[in-house]
């Protein structure tokens, strides 16, 4: 303590608080009494290509897509699936690395193998993935093409 500048202070407690919400979230997904949406949008934020730097990202097209009639065929298994995928999710970052298919039920297997697909099909994910800028932005780089895919 003697040695901490004030700086190295804030940074320090800035990483804490960044922390807190990732916390907040995990304890949600622990939660045996989820409804429906919530559970499909954490499978979204689970399948999805989405960083923790961006969630924001993956939370607008989470609520964007809960709007579409795409919902529907999700909704009803959203909760017993994302309970069976509970032993696999990280606690640390709310994610799944990888998926095994093996200790999941044939009917929520296929629910989520549609469910990504369907996801990845969408022209924002796959510019996401790619790393294309969105539509109708000015491309501020002329090689925005050369770089390197997330």
């Amino acid at each position: 303590m003697k040695n901490i500048t004030r700086r190295r202070f804030v940074i320090q407690s800035s990483k804490l608080l960044a922390f807190i919400p990732l916390a907040s979230a995990m304890g949600c997904v622990l939660d045996s009494n989820l409804d429906p949406e919530d559970s499909l949008k954490k499978l979204i934020y689970i399948v999805g290509p989405w960083t923790i730097e961006d969630n924001l990202i993956a939370e607008d097209f989470a609520k964007r897509f809960l709007k579409t009639d795409y919902v529907n065929q999700y909704l009803s298994k959203s909760v017993t699936l994302i309970q069976s995928l509970y032993k696999q999710i990280s606690e640390k970052t709310m994610t799944i690395k990888e998926i095994d298919l093996d200790n999941i039920p044939k009917e929520e297997k296929e629910i989520l193998i549609n469910l990504s697909k369907q996801l990845y099909n969408f022209v924002e994910v796959r510019f996401y993935v790619s790393n294309e800028p969105t539509w109708g932005q000015c491309q501020g780089n002329s090689k925005w093409h050369t770089r390197i895919p997330k």
